[in-house]
């Protein structure tokens, strides 16, 4: 997982935040000011008496910039780190930046008496505290993704920190998480007139939230409603949407902002990859299964005669989800996005499982978002097109789409079905024990079969799944927890999952 950049004032309490956020993920804390004084064998106050200020500066870059997207860490800057751009520019491409944002008489108490600070002279360090804070104050606030109240108990600190997380998912993509939405949603561009908002009608509420906060970064914002659910996945809406854009004269430098579950993602996201040829478009998910699955990775699609037949790979350049807004979710949305979180925890991470195992719904949110989307940002990341390891998301999805689409079953419990219904051809192939997929998805209170539908009508849909080769039919199957494959599979096979399901 890419590094969490702590920022601040002095005494904000970053290097004991990431000292306990360190040991709350199990990863390794890098304190900046450590790496300069190890390397130097001097003490920071040393450093500055004998080197000035500027050479000092020039150490910090070097230990900032020895830190890259690779290293699973908590870092904990200095106070004046976001002094050097080059600096914040390194943070922010290779991890999320965090804000910690104490008062001065916060700094100033726990700064104390007796202090060791180069920049403090001790006997009037609250003007000098308060003084360098209004210096310095535009930095932290154009170098950070999200900001923390560092006034209150620094457990409360790490509690909310703990939930934010960069994901680098191409060169013009990334997903940043946090408790509250990212204080930018658009990549920095001096070309764009220009944004329109896709929106569904249940997600209007956060869609107005964030056009309010667009109002800042660009100059004009225009709102696109299309009908919930998989009624704007139609080639009609799709017209409708672009002669909108036309009427709006939107350009190649314009952004499309898709505000909604995997519908809009699919909806604004295709809108975007074909509209002038291609144009930018950022995600601002609302749903569970929008923010683990749906907005990351480029797939954009439409239905005709079938789930997503039409559509494109297209990146979002960015996609912001918050914690905030996924904790307000009613309960029945959240369950139905714990289907594709827990489908990442099958695939390719075991502690999701175990969390929702353990836990149910109420798994701790922030901890199975962040491992849910590091899940999906690495496959994808690796396999933009599907052309290998990228189809082991499908996980559940061959029959739990045809299941989707015959009766008109939400997607996530659909997805669900069709685990259970892959885990019955696993357990028959490779000896797998499909109650360990059947029972978190009953702990969840997901369905795990559909015995209403009608196998004719399934096997139907099923045999236009896109993962179908000329040597016939692939499916997702599990080892083990964590050990997925993809496999050609035989019609009896396929009876054999139907079955399992109650479909026959």
């Amino acid at each position: 997982m890419p590094p969490l950049w702590l920022i601040g004032m002095m005494g904000a309490g970053k290097s004991t935040a990431g000292r306990l956020l360190a040991v709350q993920r199990g990863v390794e804390h890098v304190d900046v000011d450590g790496l300069i004084e190890s390397a130097s064998g001097k003490s920071i106050a040393e450093l500055f008496e004998s080197e000035g200020e500027e050479a000092f500066r020039r150490r910090e870059a070097a230990a900032v910039s020895s830190i890259t997207a690779r290293n699973d860490s908590i870092v904990s800057t200095g106070g004046g780190a976001v002094l050097d751009p080059a600096n914040v520019a390194h943070m922010r491409s290779t991890g999320v930046v965090v804000l910690l944002n104490a008062s001065v008489p916060s700094l100033e108490r726990r700064v104390g008496s007796g202090h060791s600070r180069p920049l403090l002279a001790e006997e009037v360090a609250g003007v000098q505290l308060e003084a360098l804070w209004e210096s310095r104050a535009a930095d932290y606030e154009a170098a950070a993704h999200f900001a923390v109240d560092a006034d209150q108990a620094v457990t409360d600190v790490v509690d909310v920190v703990a939930g934010c997380a960069r994901f680098t998912i191409s060169d013009d993509s990334f997903v940043v998480v946090g408790p509250v939405l990212p204080r930018q949603l658009l990549p920095p561009s001096d070309r764009r007139e220009q944004a329109v908002v896709i929106a569904q009608p249940g997600s209007i509420s956060v869609a107005r939230a964030v056009m309010a906060q667009l109002e800042a970064e660009v100059d004009a914002i225009a709102l696109i409603e299309v009908p919930d659910r998989e009624e704007a996945k139609t080639l009609d809406v799709m017209g409708k949407m672009y002669e909108t854009l036309a009427e709006l004269n939107v350009g190649r430098h314009d952004t499309i902002v898709g505000v909604g579950g995997g519908t809009i993602t699919d909806v604004a996201g295709f809108g975007a990859a074909t509209w002038l040829r291609g144009i930018e478009w950022v995600s601002v998910p609302t749903t569970l299964l929008g923010a683990v699955d749906a907005a990351i990775g480029g797939k954009t699609g439409i239905n005709v005669r079938g789930k997503n037949l039409v559509g494109a790979f297209w990146h979002a350049a960015q996609i912001s989800i918050s914690l905030g807004v996924l904790d307000a979710l009613p309960t029945e949305a959240v369950r139905e996005g714990a289907a594709e979180a827990i489908k990442a925890g099958f695939i390719a991470d075991p502690t999701i499982v175990t969390l929702y195992d353990k836990h149910g719904l109420d798994a701790p949110s922030a901890e199975v978002v962040r491992r849910a989307v590091a899940v999906k940002a690495a496959v994808v990341s690796e396999d933009f097109r599907e052309q290998g390891r990228r189809a082991l998301l499908n996980f559940g999805h061959t029959i739990g789409h045809g299941i989707e689409i015959h009766l008109g079953m939400p997607h996530g419990h659909a997805v669900a079905v069709g685990m259970v219904a892959a885990a019955a051809v696993s357990a028959a192939r490779y000896g797998f024990d499909a109650e360990r997929v059947q029972a978190p998805l009953e702990r969840l209170g997901l369905p795990t079969s559909a015995p209403t539908a009608d196998a004719t009508a399934v096997r139907e849909f099923v045999s236009r799944d896109k993962k179908r080769t000329s040597d016939g039919l692939r499916m997702v199957l599990l080892r083990d927890i964590g050990d997925p494959v993809l496999e050609h599979v035989r019609d009896e096979e396929i009876d054999l999952g139907l079955a399992a399901v109650g479909v026959s």
